[in-house]
């Protein structure tokens, strides 16, 4: 079925047995400059699932460029030993491994090195904001030095080859973009002297390495901001760097910290939207060019692989979410792959706050067997389980006590499953995160687990059954009276009754928003698509606040401005008298009467909805609870304990 995505590819002197690639990502598992068991498990799982080459990033050269903490210190006096530790057990499963090799530039932090950062020229990061120290001619030779001892590392500790990164955060980009470098001498203006450091720095590597050993590039194609590359340039470079650089491959990325929403992609952002910019530099080469970002399925990819416009395919987060996604592919099981559903919440959200890497969907990401067995093994006895609640903690409770060998029924009040994910799906852009309903029903149905819908379950009706062990996953619901005073429908509602279309709403809006992330934001757009003149409130320093971890700030803010809606930041609700809103501004206590809206729309929180899970304590054998009801949190936090309490029961 997806006979080019499973045919093997040479890449220098190293062979693929497919053309899928893990790209290099952060994971912050490193602990004091090494790389750990748990890196190893993590890319072991990867590697077992059947991906054909794993490139591993974080790697830092030289301890001066030092972006974050969590870095694994290529350096390092037993940097081999770990290496070798890593590339031998991915090999066991007949994977390709290459180490990323990259210097940060000025998008690193002094803060932690205590150092001035290196860049082309003295300008500063837009996110880092720290002005760089233009390197001198002594800084380009102990680089050289570094990329090169770096290699030689990589070569010794077994990688299969490695990947020198010239992509949206490196210091070799900020070389080849005009944006960034704005040197008078032989490393700056031209785009003959723009290249000639990255240039530099490839034909060393390959010095070091030897022909027998596999070395590409991570290009930064487009950065698509004005001055920067553009693709007529990096086809330029991409001729030199196959031809005078011998590189092997190219992996194609575009954007920059400018626009992350490119970098850091959501499910706003268009799938494949990296692909013809690869086609571009394919057509100007003659080695393997990888698509990458964006690439969702393997129906996807196979496409892609069969007009010809790339002979590789990188993912991320696809692998991050479900390892066997390669295996499945090749298998013809699609439909049970979990599909990644670009939310960034517990990938990208997590590290960006330093945070280990995880994923709102896979709660095994982190914290994999090193055996690659499931973290869950089978119950000793079978019990007769009864989830109630089919939102997402209880779909993964139920998945995974019917795994362990359970006899498992789930019980839904509502008509359907899929708890908040039924609400999430109604707003604009958030359709994606049906994929988690769809996935979870799917393998229940696969496991035989009965779904009841349409029942309210009491005690009475618990008792009656009297199972061995009742798992509550009820979910939570909004606050009835955030804040004091006379009010409630129609003319002041909660996002749940406005999503539900259970009450009518007025052309003047003004939502209060304590949430800070797509569940304020995607609601406003909503209204603003139905015409809606909307006016949101926060005491939040600016709207979407949370959405920047997971770069959907820019992206949601311009629709929203772009649709008319208004900004009010820094504001606490004291109030609220039928229409009228009494508020006061947060740092000066200046009072603030917000009136005359036809309908006024609170998003400030949930509380949990436990009452059975209370009714029942101390009247059933074995109860536990999961998801929102123990307490209001975030799908990932329901996913999670949805899946320790399969794991317990």
């Amino acid at each position: 079925m997806f006979n080019q995505l499973f045919e093997p590819i040479k890449i220098g002197s190293a062979t693929l047995p497919n053309r899928i690639c893990l790209l290099s990502h952060r994971t912050n598992f490193a602990k004091r400059g090494r790389l750990t068991d748990r890196h190893i498990a993590y890319y072991a799982r990867r590697a077992q699932g059947e991906c054909g080459l794993i490139i591993v990033g974080e790697l830092c050269i030289h301890p001066d460029d030092r972006p974050w903490e969590s870095m694994i210190e290529a350096y390092h006096p037993e940097a081999v030993r770990d290496f070798y530790k890593l590339t031998k057990v991915v090999h066991e499963y007949g994977t390709a491994i290459f180490a990323q090799l990259n210097h940060h530039g000025f998008q690193s932090s002094g803060t932690i090195t205590r150092k001035e950062i290196w860049g082309p020229s003295a300008v500063s990061d837009i996110v880092f904001g720290e002005t760089a120290k233009p390197m001198e001619p002594e800084d380009f030779e102990i680089l050289l030095d570094s990329f090169s001892e770096a290699a030689r590392i990589a070569r010794d500790g077994g990688f299969d080859g490695l990947e020198i990164d010239m992509g949206p955060e490196s210091l070799l980009r900020q070389f080849l973009s005009p944006l960034s470098n704005h040197r008078q001498d032989e490393y700056g203006g031209s785009l003959e002297n723009r290249m000639r450091l990255p240039l530099q720095v490839l034909q060393r590597v390959r010095s070091t390495v030897g022909d027998d050993f596999a070395v590409g590039i991570r290009l930064c194609a487009d950065e698509k901001f004005w001055g920067a590359i553009t693709l007529d340039e990096s086809r330029q470079f991409a001729e030199r760097f196959a031809s005078e650089g011998r590189a092997d491959f190219i992996q194609v990325s575009v954007g920059t910290y400018y626009n992350l929403h490119l970098v850091l992609a959501s499910m706003h952002t268009p799938l494949g939207f990296t692909v013809e910019v690869a086609e571009q530099i394919k057509e100007a080469v003659n080695i393997p060019i990888m698509a990458s970002y964006q690439i969702h399925s393997p129906q996807m990819a196979e496409e892609i692989l069969e007009k010809g416009r790339a002979d590789l395919i990188g993912f991320v987060r696809p692998l991050i979410c479900d390892p066997d996604f390669p295996h499945k592919a090749r298998q013809g099981r699609q439909e049970e792959i979990r599909y990644c559903v670009r939310d960034n919440k517990g990938c990208l959200g997590r590290v960006n706050r330093s945070r280990t890497l995880g994923c709102i969907q896979n709660p095994e990401v982190g914290n994999e067997s090193m055996g690659g067995q499931p973290s869950f093994a089978l119950a000793p006895s079978e019990k007769r389980i009864m989830v109630i609640g089919g939102g997402p903690a209880g779909l993964e409770a139920a998945r995974t006590a019917r795994e362990r060998g359970h006899e498992v029924t789930v019980y839904e009040k509502e008509a359907m499953v899929g708890g908040q994910i039924n609400l999430i799906k109604k707003r604009p852009g958030r359709q994606g995160m049906e994929a988690i309903t769809r996935y979870l029903c799917r393998m229940l149905e696969k496991l035989e687990v009965p779904v009841i819908t349409g029942t309210e379950v009491t005690a009475a009706l618990v008792i009656k059954e009297n199972p061995d062990a009742v798992i509550v996953a009820t979910g939570s619901r909004p606050r009835k009276k955030p804040v004091p005073g006379r009010y409630g429908p129609p003319l002041v509602l909660n996002v749940w009754e406005v999503l539900s279309g259970k009450y009518p709403l007025g052309e003047r809006v003004l939502f209060v928003d304590e949430n800070g992330g797509h569940h304020a934001t995607a609601t406003v757009e909503l209204l603003a698509d139905q015409g809606k003149k909307v006016h949101m409130v926060t005491s939040e320093l600016f709207v979407g606040v949370e959405l920047a971890p997971i770069g959907d700030l820019y992206l949601s803010r311009q629709r929203l401005l772009q649709k008319g809606v208004t900004f009010a930041t820094d504001l606490i609700v004291d109030e609220i008298q039928a229409n009228r809103v009494k508020g006061r501004d947060l740092y000066t206590n200046r009072s603030i009467l917000f009136q005359d809206y036809d309908t006024i729309i609170l998003d400030m929180g949930n509380v949990a909805n436990d009452q059975i899970y209370r009714d029942l304590k101390g009247h059933v054998k074995e109860l536990y609870r999961a998801g929102d009801c123990v307490a209001p949190r975030g799908i990932d936090m329901a996913i999670l304990e949805g899946r320790r309490v399969g794991e317990r029961v």
